[in-house]
């Protein structure tokens, strides 16, 4: 573009010959649709021709003609409806581009100073260009593989300059990422932890500069990340809920309802609850062993406590399952056996934060946006404790039953 324009210029400056002109050049940039004001850098005095004129390769074309305090300013027939001439400063106003207005004007002023022979040029280049669009990333393939590409895509507008950022750092060729030569695709090879984040686009050319950035997730942030932290979230609130039911169950109900019955009931519903409580744990304790991501210590702590929620839950169910020809009582009258119960208890309300403490860190290492993660935590929350709060409104109205039957038996006997 800028040989193009040199040559272009010293042709028009060997016109002519026979004088000694002044002359200006100036570059300048304007958008499709849009307007430009060419300024004329003079000082308008009596007696002084000013002519605007288009140059191209081909042939010159006049835009305006305007002798001070003579006659009128006249405009081509071809410009007059786009252009606006200025008889107080020469200026010339340009509307509506578009790209064939690209090319010289020339500004031709006779009179310049005292000798009449003296005259001065300014020659403007002016170079119109389509507004960019705002870029559109695409990672291919979809989904994290050992090596990702990300593509910048415009698709109004020709940009000049392509660059890309990682958060507020630019990216040039390393080890790390390999750019293709105009930058328009990003390779990413051996995906690591530290690759995932912001990555932003920035397209530029003469007239406008637009962005876009894409977040890149590695080793499964998205995917695995996300779910340990909302199952650990229902596993604590599960754990709390069941410890208090629980507690509800041993210290307040079977002591109150003692008749063979309801001590059936109640212990089918202590093993309900726990049942419940010892699932999320056990979802919880196998999503954290497989997240590669998390630390050794975190891992191994998990797959003991898979082990232990194992054992656990045998025990119970050998207790509420185990031969007898006779049932005198629910199991958990046993001193021995509520003791364990609720110390494993205490021991799952102390151990069920700790997934949820690892995959807050490596969501935070990763800056992963939270707005998806807390909306999703919270709605598993509070439709767990919705389903379980039902399920114990409906418990307790059932078992206000029982002191009613209890009165009506006694009447009868009476």
């Amino acid at each position: 573009m800028w040989l193009r324009l040199s040559l272009l210029i010293t042709s028009l400056c060997q016109v002519s010959t026979d004088v000694t002109p002044l002359e200006k050049r100036q570059v300048a940039y304007g958008a499709m649709f849009d307007s430009i004001i060419f300024e004329s850098d003079v000082e308008m005095k009596t007696g002084m021709k000013l002519e605007w004129a288009f140059i191209d390769r081909t042939h010159k074309t006049l835009i305006a003609f305007h002798e001070v305090d003579g006659e009128a300013p006249s405009l081509s027939s071809y410009y007059q409806h786009r252009c606006t001439y200025f008889p107080s400063n020469g200026s010339l106003l340009l509307r509506r581009l578009e790209v064939a207005d690209s090319g010289v004007y020339q500004l031709q002023v006779e009179g310049y100073h005292a000798e009449p022979s003296k005259m001065f040029y300014k020659f403007v280049y002016l170079h119109v260009e389509e507004a960019l669009s705002t870029p559109l990333i695409v990672q291919d393939p979809a989904y994290i593989a050992n090596n990702v590409q990300l593509s910048c895509i415009v698709r109004n507008g020709r940009p000049n300059q392509l660059l890309w950022w990682k958060e507020n750092t630019q990216i040039t060729n390393s080890s790390l990422y390999i750019l293709s030569s105009d930058n328009s695709t990003l390779s990413i090879s051996n995906v690591a932890k530290a690759h995932c984040g912001f990555y932003t686009c920035t397209v530029m050319n003469d007239i406008s500069q637009r962005n876009i950035s894409h977040f890149l997730i590695v080793h499964g942030v998205q995917f695995l990340h996300k779910r340990i932290l909302v199952a650990s979230a229902v596993a604590m609130t599960s754990t709390i809920i069941s410890f208090a039911a629980v507690f509800f169950i041993i210290f307040f109900s079977l002591e109150k309802y003692k008749a063979q019955k309801h001590q059936i009931q109640l212990t089918v519903a202590f093993l309900f609850i726990e049942m419940k409580c010892y699932i999320c744990l056990l979802i919880s304790c196998i999503l954290c062993a497989l997240d590669t991501d998390l630390g050794i210590a975190y891992r191994i702590i998990s797959g003991c406590v898979f082990c232990l929620l194992l054992g656990m839950t045998v025990y119970i169910v050998f207790l509420y399952l185990r031969p007898s020809r006779e049932i005198v009582n629910s199991f958990l009258q046993d001193k021995r056996n509520r003791y364990i119960v609720l110390g494993f208890g205490v021991f799952t309300i102390m151990i069920s934060p700790l997934p949820i403490y690892e995959a807050t860190e490596n969501i935070k290492r990763c800056t992963l946006p939270y707005g998806d993660i807390a909306a999703a935590v919270t709605t598993a929350v509070m439709i767990y404790i919705s389903t379980v709060g039902l399920c114990l409104i409906f418990a307790l109205k059932y078992m206000q039953t029982w002191n009613l039957e209890k009165r009506t038996s006694r009447l009868w006997t009476r």
